[in-house]
C-alpha cells in the first residue's frame, strides 16, 4: 500500500465519522423539536410574598435590650479567596436568602477546589 492510498483511506474515514456526527446532530435537533411540540412548558409561578405578621408589643424592659444592635466586630478569615470574591459571595448569599447584609455574620470563607 502506497502513501497516497493510506492517505485516501484515512481521509475517507475522517469524512465518514464527521458525516455521521452531522447526521446524529440533525436527528437530535429533529427529535427535540418534535418532543417539545408535545410537551407544554410549565408556567413559572412566583412565590407569593409573605406579609410580616403583627408582633405583640414587647415589655418595656425588653425594649431597651432590643434597641441595642449586636454587631460582629471580628475579622473574616479568607482561605484562598481574594477580598473582591469574598464580597461577591457575601452579597449573593444576602440576596438569595433575603437577609440584609448587616444581619449576617461571616466568620470565614474558604475556596473549595
Amino acid at each position: 500500500m502506497s502513501f497516497g492510498q493510506a492517505l485516501m483511506i484515512a481521509l475517507s474515514g475522517f469524512i465518514t465519522v464527521f458525516l455521521m456526527l452531522v447526521i446524529l446532530w440533525g436527528l437530535i435537533v429533529a427529535i427535540n423539536k418534535v418532543t417539545s411540540s408535545f410537551i407544554k412548558e410549565p408556567e413559572v409561578k412566583k412565590a407569593p410574598r409573605r406579609t410580616p405578621a403583627a408582633r405583640p408589643a414587647p415589655a418595656p424592659a425588653a425594649e431597651a435590650v432590643e434597641t441595642e444592635k449586636k454587631t460582629y466586630g471580628g475579622e473574616i478569615k479568607l482561605f484562598n479567596v481574594d477580598e473582591k470574591t469574598a464580597a461577591c459571595i457575601m452579597a449573593i448569599i444576602s440576596d438569595e436568602t433575603k437577609i440584609p447584609l448587616d444581619q449576617l455574620i461571616f466568620r470565614s470563607i474558604k475556596a473549595v477546589e
